[in-house]
């Protein structure tokens, strides 16, 4: 039965959402959607503000002409058949080895570097940036914006009856949970709405000649690279890291052969795949790090810019961004790597004390010596929301005109004596090099070669910077199959430095 207080909670919340229907037939879709709170002029204000910020948080954008060419004429002929082919499209190609595409209201799509390797063909590019496209026709950020505003003023008028009504300190922490419910909810795009992508980037590719199957290709690819990514992470293989498209794009092959069958438009003649075309193109991109960034192989990671290196112990699977290095143990350890500026004067310990750690009670901080560098070192502990205990050991190594070097080595209690060793060796080695040796680092770069007879997936993948998993990401980069053999004078992408 409906209690009294529940009722007012109830009338309060819809007088607040009483006259926000913003619901338009959107003429991509054919379907009705609420987009009260985001109109379509300030969609295109909220992507140009987005842009560089995404831009910069990616690694920058990838300067090759050619290949910023080749995806924009792609994207550009796929927009021209879109329901709104006025808007002012954009497509970057970022600077990353991360596997991503993402697109911002009003026209802008961001695809990576490395997604671009991975795809085999044109037509799996083309079905990339036409389910951005369809993002973006279809106003899926606009409606995700519009449901978490009216989600959180129902939720704000619920705490207002909730307080009148006295619920006291329980209703404040519901209306909490609540709250990072709705947002954990509107993080991603919705089933409906990645359905909704792929039934309009089927219709734009094909409207273009490409053949859509291709997008059930890559999506097979995109799962294949996914399991690797996690075997060699030594998570189970059904995990996703968090800039993966798997992720930010939750897409199954059966709801994408199904987008294909609803789409059912005209193609204008046959439909292509591009192989060769993509190969062409492709022969020569920038592969794994940019050496701008710093370059991590076989488990050293070298700064030519900045001239220093260091080593990962065994057993860590490490990220490198434009702002730091994270390295993920199988169990449960975690390393930072990154740099500062010391603001204040003094030592390392004064720096590690007062400045990067003011507020953490230290334990053991003691001035040490790196390779002849001044360093200092001291340990601490934190807690979890669900009261874990982390043992964490922060190392501060001084660079020149005020640069810090810092290492953040972090481990569940129970784990920190077994690793212990294996993290403070990674710290300790870490020197500066000299400028012959920073010379001496070279980029990785997609080479596209015919296969001759004697080549296997272990010699044609000795380049790649995975070790033991070299020959699963030639496997990767070029659709074959564990077991299968090579084509013998066909082109693959290999990878060379």
């Amino acid at each position: 039965m409906l209690s009294r207080r529940h009722f007012t909670a109830g009338l309060l919340a819809g007088t607040a959402l009483a006259g926000l229907s913003g619901c338009a037939v959107n003429p991509s879709t054919g379907q009705s959607s609420f987009t009260a709170f985001m109109s379509e002029e300030e969609e295109l204000k909220i992507g140009r503000t987005e842009l560089p910020k995404l831009v910069a948080e990616f690694g920058g954008e990838y300067r090759d002409q050619r290949i910023a060419s080749y995806v924009n004429s792609i994207g550009q002929s796929l927009a021209q058949r879109t329901e709104k082919p006025n808007l002012p499209y954009t497509f970057t190609v970022l600077n990353s080895e991360i596997v991503n595409a993402f697109a911002l209201p009003g026209g802008p799509v961001c695809i990576s570097r490395g997604l671009i390797a991975l795809v085999s063909d044109e037509a799996e590019l083309a079905g990339v940036l036409g389910h951005e496209l369809g993002h973006i026709n279809a106003r899926h950020s606009a409606q995700r914006y519009s449901k978490a505003m009216a989600a959180n003023i129902g939720l704000g008028v619920a705490s207002i009856g909730l307080a009148i009504l006295g619920a006291g300190a329980l209703g404040s922490n519901v209306v909490e949970m609540a709250q990072y419910g709705a947002a954990a909810y509107l993080q991603s795009y919705s089933r409906e709405n990645e359905f909704e992508a792929d039934l309009l980037g089927v219709r734009y590719m094909t409207r273009v000649g490409y053949d859509p199957k291709a997008m059930v290709n890559f999506l097979d690819t995109l799962r294949n690279h996914s399991r690797l990514e996690a075997r060699m992470a030594g998570r189970p293989e059904n995990s996703v890291d968090e800039y993966h498209m798997m992720s930010t794009h939750p897409r199954t092959i059966d709801r994408v052969q199904k987008a294909m069958e609803q789409a059912k438009v005209a193609s204008p003649g046959e439909l292509r795949y591009g192989r060769d075309s993509y190969l062409d193109q492709v022969n020569g991109l920038l592969f794994g790090d940019d050496p701008e960034q710093g370059v991590l192989k076989n488990r050293r990671f070298t700064h030519p810019g900045l001239r220093f290196q260091f080593d990962l112990p065994p057993g860590f699977r490490a990220s490198n961004t434009p702002r730091n290095i994270v390295g993920r143990h199988p169990e449960g350890v975690v390393f930072v790597f990154d740099g500062a500026k010391q603001r204040q004067g003094g030592d390392m310990r004064a720096y590690l004390a007062r400045e990067w750690a003011p507020q953490a009670q230290l334990v053991g901080l003691e001035a040490i010596r790196i390779n002849t560098l001044e360093a200092a070192t001291a340990t601490t502990r934190a807690h979890t929301k669900n009261n874990q205990t982390i043992a964490i050991r922060l190392v501060a190594i001084r660079g020149d005109q005020g640069d810090v070097f810092r290492f953040m080595l972090m481990a569940p209690q129970a784990k920190a004596g077994a690793l212990d060793g294996d993290l403070r060796q990674m710290a300790y080695s870490f020197k500066r090099i000299s400028p012959a040796e920073a010379a001496l680092v070279k980029p990785l770069r997609l080479i596209v070669t015919k296969v001759r007879e004697g080549d296997t997936p272990q010699k044609l993948a000795a380049s790649l910077p995975y070790e033991q998993f070299n020959a699963d990401w030639l496997r990767l980069l070029n659709d074959i199959e564990p077991g299968q053999t090579l084509p013998i004078g066909k082109p693959i992408k290999v990878v060379a430095g």
